[in-house]
């Protein structure tokens, strides 16, 4: 019922407003719309999503050059095909295209999308729409179709080389038979993109901790051989969020507290079987985790996580430092991707700038401990490929801090 009031209102103050105006009147409603769907139920998220779509497809024939309203047709579209996780494997062709091809108006439109953004930009949101569809396709054993779909979105506009290159550097920093939990379509696509079409890397376990939450995910690594958990088949299929108060795990000499990760009273789902896999693997299996990787999901482990520039590694020892020799190698090879970077990609921009400021805080801590050289060594990788002349902080403490560099080295 609020959907349809909502609809009538937006096409009342179309003809109210006129032509001109009417355009705006619809986004604005489509997108409070689109803002409150977490108030939605899963049964329910077709329906109202397609109401918004109906919405927006008025807006692009009254707007057709509105870019905004593109982009948040084609997350619409996105949202009608693959609510959540558990209906990825799921996706269908026609709402891939369409979502794609919005996205694609987008960048022709206004290469550096300035609008709303609700979750990725259009370029990296291209690469999550036809990596859902080639994950759909694998699901299913279609392997040469899911390498065409990763193509076709590379094709398409996502999986730029920047991207493709720094995740390559990733996988690369990953001891062999590796375990490296990921999550969020950014950081997940990518990894299998250059596994499934480029065979890069197969030996490293990629395990997106989000699906972890799904019924076909779990299922979907066992098959493959990807990971292993210490439950049978039928657990990892059912096994559900339990009340979990702080408690001691113990796997081999290596014990820790795992505290709830949902409003301090939960374990998730997916949480168990992270649990699980770590309990099966006795960490044999080197574990590391993609930047960003959110820190209630590690399970208590943050104490115990070592950063490696493009990863970061557990150590049962507790955190270390990268031996300096090893960082430079390591900054000065993911900083000189910047020759690659799509500068009107926002993801991409926000990623090189995240390598960029633990360069400046590696800085700091040299010249704080009184080591000028290192400090300038690392100022000239910076000068070299991330200067503000060619790539600006956005940030006035960031602008200020490299002036300040200057002037004391």
């Amino acid at each position: 019922m609020k959907l349809r009031l909502m609809i009538v209102f937006a096409l009342f103050a179309n003809a109210v407003y006129g032509q001109s105006d009417g355009d705006n009147a619809l986004l604005d409603s489509a997108k409070v719309l689109f803002n409150k769907s977490s108030e939605i139920s899963r049964e329910d998220a077709g329906h109202y999503y397609s109401g918004i779509a109906s919405l927006l497809t008025e807006v692009v024939k009254l707007a057709p050059d509105n870019a905004e309203a593109r982009y948040f047709l084609a997350y619409t579209y996105s949202r009608i095909n693959s609510y959540d996780a558990e209906s990825l494997i799921n996706v269908s062709l026609d709402l891939t295209l369409k979502s794609s091809e919005q996205l694609e108006k987008v960048n022709k439109l206004t290469p550096r999308y300035t609008g709303e953004i609700i979750a990725l930009d259009p370029y990296v949101k291209i690469s999550a729409e036809w990596g859902s569809m080639a994950m759909r396709f694998l699901y299913n054993n279609k392997r040469d179709s899911a390498v065409w779909a990763f193509k076709e979105g590379q094709k398409r506009g996502g999986y730029s080389k920047y991207v493709l290159e720094l995740n390559k550097k990733v996988l690369d920093a990953c001891s062999k038979n590796a375990i490296l939990m990921t999550c969020g379509d950014n950081s997940t696509m990518p990894l299998w993109f250059l596994q499934v079409v480029d065979g890069y890397r197969k030996d490293v376990a990629v395990v997106d901790a989000d699906m972890l939450n799904s019924t076909w995910y779990p299922s979907y690594l066992s098959k493959n051989d990807i990971v292993k958990f210490d439950m049978p088949q039928q657990d990892t299929d059912t096994v559900s969020h339990i009340v979990w108060t702080d408690s001691l795990i113990t796997i081999g000499d290596f014990a820790w507290t795992v505290k709830p990760t949902y409003y301090d009273y939960y374990l998730l789902r997916g949480d168990r079987l992270f649990l699980s896999i770590l309990k099966q693997n006795k960490f044999k299996k080197d574990i590391y985790f993609t930047i960003g990787y959110v820190d209630r999901l590690k399970l208590g482990l943050n104490d115990y996580i070592s950063p490696m520039v493009v990863v970061d590694k557990f150590v049962a020892k507790g955190k270390t430092e990268a031996v300096y020799a090893n960082y430079k190698k390591s900054i000065e090879s993911t900083l000189s991707l910047s020759r690659y970077l799509n500068i009107n990609s926002t993801d991409e921009i926000r990623l090189f700038g995240f390598f960029r400021f633990i360069l400046l805080q590696r800085i700091s801590y040299y010249m704080d401990m009184g080591d000028m050289e290192k400090a300038k060594e690392l100022l000239s990788i910076h000068d070299k490929y991330a200067q503000e002349e060619k790539l600006p902080y956005k940030s006035d403490y960031e602008n200020r801090l490299i002036k300040y560099f200057r002037h004391r080295l």
